[in-house]
């Protein structure tokens, strides 16, 4: 019991301290600032949620050996439902920019890639880096180390240079973004499909794209179709939002409010990625995106910090990870013990945190800004 709720109680900790001493950091945008949306908070809640499980996974493999589930669904789901609602957020956010819509394609896939690449490639430049460094700089096999490089470049990496411990340098969270730029690229599917016409040449290109890459990912087994669940329940406060206006003030009250908690508390226990635990968080979500905050915890500015850095934060605990733990060998558990290696939580989250907020103000922003320049503002259907 005490391996469940000493991690988990180390992380709640942490998350309310970094919530207060982060609520005047200067990060947030003029954008941000100008909503009112309980999703930014919330991804700062869910990307913290994935550090706190892969530090225990670290835990596991430093005093195992492997890179393993925890026993407890718990523990696991730590990291299966803030994926499960980053794809929700996703779901929603871009079914609403092509629903009813015209969109401009060229222009929402160079938003995407400047938002997603630059910040994924340096990641990646710091993982072969770092394989470099355990292998000595020797490549055992050119042609097939260029093999390992170009999967890393699909988001479908693990080993590399023949390290199969490379995986471990992120966490293993890049897989997420498969299924995140395979959405992407099927939106004019999507749009040709609840729009009810067609979209030309673009619908033509995601067509022949989406198709060739799920036949190639359920070949080489890298793609499962149950993820797909998650971006349509994203769609759903889309539709509430049209079609159904009124039932958006009902989503807000205190009353949806308290039972979306139970719900989030009860998809903790299911098992990971399973139906019921995809359909019990599917209407928190709704009432999160409709502007339920959850009783006032979505509306911390604090946490809207950690949600803008969120993406860095997700993508480069990783490689902290890994550092500390097994390039630099800090905190053995042999020495440290349990208890004084679940100590380390608190310190190496605010340094991920730290580590982000740089990756954040120097790749991610200023990409991300030439990613939004003035462009054709998009037109009804």
């Amino acid at each position: 019991m005490t391996d469940v709720a000493l991690p988990i109680a180390l992380y709640l900790g942490t998350l309310v301290l970094l919530a207060f001493a982060l609520r005047r950091s200067p990060l947030l945008t003029q954008e941000t600032l100008a909503r009112s949306s309980p999703l930014d908070a919330l991804r700062g809640i869910l990307a913290t949620a994935v550090v706190c499980l892969h530090f225990v996974l670290t835990y596991h493999l430093k005093a195992e050996g492997q890179w393993r589930e925890p026993d407890s669904d718990l523990l696991y789901n730590m990291g299966v439902v803030p994926v499960s609602l980053f794809f929700m957020i996703t779901g929603y956010l871009f079914f609403g920019k092509v629903y009813r819509r015209t969109p401009d394609w060229g222009e929402l896939l160079r938003s995407r890639v400047l938002r997603v690449m630059p910040l994924y490639l340096c990641v990646v430049a710091v993982v072969v880096l770092f394989t470099l460094i355990r292998t000595h700089f020797v490549i055992a096999d050119g042609q097939h180390f260029m093999l390992e490089l170009l999967s890393w470049e699909l988001f479908s990496g693990f080993s590399l240079n023949g390290l199969e411990e490379s995986g471990w340098m992120t966490a293993g969270a890049h897989w997420t973004l498969r299924y995140e730029a395979l959405f992407y690229l099927a939106l004019p599917i999507i749009a040709a499909l609840f729009n009810r016409r067609g979209f030309g040449l673009p619908l033509l290109v995601s067509v022949l794209l989406v198709g060739g890459l799920v036949a190639a990912g359920y070949h080489y087994q890298v793609l499962g179709a149950r993820f797909g669940l998650l971006f349509l329940l994203g769609f759903l406060p889309v539709f509430v939002k049209v079609h159904l206006p009124g039932l958006l003030a009902r989503l807000r009250t205190p009353l949806v409010a308290a039972l979306s908690l139970a719900l989030v508390g009860y998809a903790m226990t299911q098992p990971d990625y399973s139906l019921r635990q995809m359909l019990a968080l599917g209407l928190p979500f709704a009432a999160m995106a409709a502007g339920n905050d959850l009783f006032g915890l979505l509306r911390s500015r604090g946490l809207k910090v950690l949600g803008e850095i969120s993406y860095s934060l997700y993508l480069t605990h990783g490689l902290l990870l890994y550092g500390l733990f097994t390039l630099l060998n800090l905190g053995s558990v042999e020495t440290l013990g349990t208890l004084g290696f679940m100590a380390l939580l608190p310190p190496v989250l605010v340094l991920a945190c730290l580590l982000s907020m740089l990756s954040y103000r120097w790749i991610e922003r200023p990409l991300m800004h030439l990613g939004r320049a003035p462009r054709r503002q998009q037109v009804p259907a």
